[in-house]
């Protein structure tokens, strides 16, 4: 049986997870002590505050993004007569904005550009000490990244920055993915207004 080459490598992206069509890098869908390989594509994050609303007829959570910090009212304002806001993990009391820290990102595992939205404070942290330090923040472009959830008695987030393995990892490679999403109208921006980032439509 003679199959395409682009068949076979949907085949083999299906087997082992990924796909092509996934275009964020969501890490808290990570499976436990099983890092992820990134290269940050811009040095600078894109920042903005992310609150949680469940609609009211049922379904999953969906988020709404602003600018800068909202107000109570601006939130109920934006998420509109068919949401509620969603409930902290414990469900005492209303979940909070939180601020985002958004990169494109290269994920060296599925060999593709995505987008990482970091909504924890404790990674937000942690991205921040490596950008924040001059070791790092002169080439932070140049370095990679490996994140992991470890769960124990409760879910955490470590995240190492190493150096590139050159043998491993093409630059070229990155950069013409890059490119090519680029050219196709890439704008991080879009996603503060629900929109997506990877399509005008």
């Amino acid at each position: 049986m003679k199959l395409s080459a682009t068949f076979l490598e949907t085949l083999e992206q299906e087997s082992s997870g990924t796909s092509n069509l996934e275009k964020y890098l969501r890490y808290t869908k990570l499976p436990a002590n099983q890092p992820v390989n990134f290269a940050l594509l811009e040095q600078d994050p894109l920042s903005y505050w992310l609150v949680w609303a469940d609609p009211k007829a049922g379904g999953n959570s969906q988020p709404f993004r602003f600018v800068e910090k909202p107000t109570d009212q601006e939130i109920e304002l934006e998420i509109g007569n068919e949401y509620i806001r969603s409930k902290n993990f414990e469900g005492t009391a209303i979940r909070k904005p939180n601020e985002c820290l958004t990169w494109p990102v290269y994920n060296w595992d599925s060999k593709t550009v995505q987008v990482l939205e970091v909504s924890h404070i404790s990674l937000s942290r942690q991205f921040a000490k490596y950008g924040l330090n001059k070791k790092y923040s002169k080439n932070l472009l140049d370095w990679d990244f490996e994140l992991k959830k470890i769960q124990a008695d409760m879910t955490r987030y470590e995240l190492l920055i190493v150096p590139r393995d050159e043998d491993e990892h093409d630059e070229v490679e990155m950069a013409k993915a890059w490119r090519d999403v680029e050219r196709n109208g890439f704008n991080l921006n879009r996603l503060v207004g629900g929109g997506d980032p990877f399509s005008e439509s």
